[in-house]
C-alpha cells in the first residue's frame, strides 16, 4: 500500500500537466501522446490544440513558426525551422491526392496551408503539414454568362488567400480571377463552416485589379500586394474577414521599386530597393494603422535581393536576423547585412513555392460545427 500512494504522489495533476506541455513544440507533442492514454487523450482534445496555439502566438518568440517550400526535384514538402540552423531542414509528406502534380501556395493560417494544384478538375487543397490532416475545397461554380475562367486554366491569372475569422470561429478560402474580356476581377469567399461558397463586392476597386503575390494573413485581414491599371501601378488590396469587405491601403513614403509584402516581425511587412540610397533594402512595418520603417542594414550589393531575378526577395525578419532567398540558395543575415549561412534548395518560382506557417494541432470546423477532415496517408 504504501508503494502505491509514493507511485500516485509522484504523478502531476492534469491541470499542471497541461499548463506545461502548452509551451512545448508541436512535434514534442506528438511524440508525447504515447507516454499514456490520459496524455493522448488531452494532446488530441480540441480545447488544448486552441490553447497551444493562442499560447504560442501570444508569446514574443513563437518558436512554432517555420519556412515550407515546395520541391521542384522531388514531389515533396520540405520544412526549416528557423529559430536553428537553416541548413536543417527535413521532408514532409504531402497528401496523397496531390503528391504526383504540380503544386502552387495561395497562403497560411494559423498551422494550414493553401494549395492549388495544377491539374484540370483537382480542387484547393487545405492542408495541415503536421497533423497530416486535409480537407478539399471545390472551386465556385462558373457564372454560365462568363465564357470561360481564365484563372482556373492559368497558373497566373487565379489568386487567393486563407484566413481565420475569429468572430464566428470559421476559415475562410478568398480566390480572385479575371472573366477574359473586360478583364474585371471577381470575388468569392469559401467558408470552411458552412461548405459554402458567396460573391465578394468589389466596391470602388480598380477595374483592372490583378493581384501578384500570395497573400499575408494578419489581425483578422488578408492583404495582397496588386497592379490597379494598365500602367503597372501598384496598390495594396485588404480583405476583412469579419465584415467581408475589401478596400484598399496606401503604401509607405518611399521611393523604392520592386515592392514586395510579407510578415515582418509579426507585422504586415512590405520591402522596397531603394535606388535613391545607395540601393539598399527598405523594410517597413504596420502597426497601428501606421507605417514604420525597421532599422536593418541590407545593402543590394550582398545579393539577397538582385533586380534581374524575379521572385527573389527577403521572407521574414526574425531575432535581429533576415531570411531570404539568393539564386537557388536560402540564406541568412545579420540586420547589419552579415553573412550568417545558407543553404542550397531546389524550389523554382519561390512566390507561390514558398510560405511561412505556425505550426500547430488545430482541426478545421465542419458544417456540423465539429471537426472534420480526410486523414492524410
Amino acid at each position: 500500500m504504501k508503494h502505491e500512494a509514493d507511485a500516485e504522489a509522484k504523478v502531476l495533476p492534469l491541470e499542471l500537466v497541461e499548463k506545461i506541455l502548452v509551451w512545448l513544440p508541436v512535434k514534442s507533442l506528438i511524440r508525447f501522446r504515447c507516454v499514456s492514454k490520459q496524455w493522448l487523450s488531452l494532446i488530441s482534445d480540441s480545447r488544448f490544440a486552441k490553447l497551444h496555439y493562442d499560447t504560442a502566438d501570444a508569446a514574443p518568440t513563437n518558436k512554432n513558426t517555420r519556412l515550407l517550400y515546395l520541391s521542384s526535384e522531388v514531389p515533396e514538402a520540405r520544412c526549416v525551422d528557423l529559430e536553428a540552423s537553416i541548413r536543417g531542414d527535413y521532408a514532409l509528406q504531402l497528401p496523397l491526392s496531390c503528391r504526383h502534380f504540380s503544386l502552387s501556395i495561395l497562403g497560411s493560417c494559423r498551422g494550414f496551408i493553401l494549395l492549388r494544384i495544377h491539374v484540370h478538375g483537382a480542387p484547393l487543397l487545405l492542408w495541415n503539414p503536421v497533423t497530416g490532416s486535409h480537407r478539399s475545397v471545390p472551386y465556385p461554380v462558373a457564372d454560365p454568362d462568363v465564357p470561360c475562367w481564365m484563372g482556373f486554366g492559368s497558373s497566373n491569372n487565379l489568386w487567393g488567400g486563407l484566413g481565420y475569422d475569429e468572430s464566428c470561429d470559421d476559415y475562410l478560402v478568398v480566390v480572385g480571377w479575371g472573366d477574359g474580356h473586360e478583364w474585371r476581377p471577381h470575388w468569392e469567399y469559401f467558408s470552411v463552416r458552412t461548405n459554402s461558397w458567396k460573391e465578394i463586392e468589389c466596391g470602388h476597386l480598380p477595374p483592372h485589379l490583378v493581384t501578384i503575390d500570395c497573400a499575408v494573413f494578419c489581425n483578422g485581414v488578408l492583404y495582397w500586394l496588386a497592379v490597379k491599371d494598365m500602367e503597372v501601378n501598384f496598390v495594396i488590396v485588404a480583405f476583412d474577414l469579419a465584415g467581408k469587405h475589401l478596400s484598399m491601403v496606401s503604401f509607405p513614403t518611399s521611393g523604392g521599386s520592386r515592392r514586395l509584402l510579407k510578415l515582418f516581425a509579426g507585422c504586415l511587412g512590405i520591402s522596397y530597393l531603394n535606388f535613391t540610397e545607395d540601393q539598399k533594402i527598405e523594410i517597413w512595418v504596420m502597426k497601428e494603422l501606421s507605417w514604420t520603417k525597421l532599422n536593418v542594414v541590407l545593402p543590394y550589393a550582398h545579393g539577397i535581393y538582385p533586380l534581374c531575378a524575379p521572385g527573389i526577395h527577403p521572407l521574414c525578419f526574425n531575432k535581429g536576423e533576415l531570411v531570404g532567398t539568393k539564386n537557388n540558395e536560402l540564406v541568412k543575415v545579420s540586420d547589419k547585412g552579415v553573412s550568417v549561412e545558407s543553404l542550397r534548395i531546389s524550389c523554382r518560382d519561390n512566390d507561390s513555392k514558398m510560405v511561412m506557417f505556425t505550426e500547430s494541432l488545430l482541426s478545421l470546423p465542419d458544417k456540423f460545427g465539429g471537426t472534420g477532415e480526410e486523414q492524410g496517408k
